[in-house]
């Protein structure tokens, strides 16, 4: 009886909470969420983290081909970026001791694509560049 009696309550409270947190989550830019993509909408800004196909990725790079806020970011290692690399890609080794601290000093502005084999690295470093601020970042997804 008493067990029963605290399923009721805790259904009633979370019937009751639940609006609660679909308007706060909407304030905060939560809205738009999904396990890949995080975006939030400032007054003058739109702030984005997205994990992203190649072919998505493959297209966007041909839409800001000779865009200047736009970067491909390489986070293999050297050699591996030696041997074969998007044109116009910056490397920046994501093993090397100095990587978070050479990725903090990218004009954080911009718009980074980031790649590398099977896109772990690529968004491990999606998320380090969300927590330097940077506004806008894709990572290709690992296929």
């Amino acid at each position: 009886m008493k067990q029963n009696f605290l399923i009721k309550m805790a259904t009633l409270i979370g019937f009751m909470l639940f609006p609660f947190f679909i308007v706060n989550c909407s304030l905060l830019g939560f809205a738009n969420r999904s396990e890949n993509t995080f975006t939030m909408e400032g007054e003058d800004t739109v702030t984005f983290y997205k994990c992203i196909k190649v072919i998505k990725a493959n297209k966007i790079i041909a839409e800001n081909e000779n865009n200047p806020q736009f970067v491909v970011l390489d986070v293999r290692n050297p050699e591996d970026y030696r041997k074969d690399h998007i044109a116009k890609a910056v490397n920046i080794d994501f093993k090397s001791s100095d990587f978070s601290a050479r990725l903090d000093n990218l004009n954080k502005t911009k718009t980074y694509l980031v790649v590398c084999y099977a896109g772990v690295r690529s968004k491990s470093t999606m998320q380090l560049m969300q927590s330097l601020h940077f506004s806008k970042v894709y990572s290709i997804k690992g296929e």
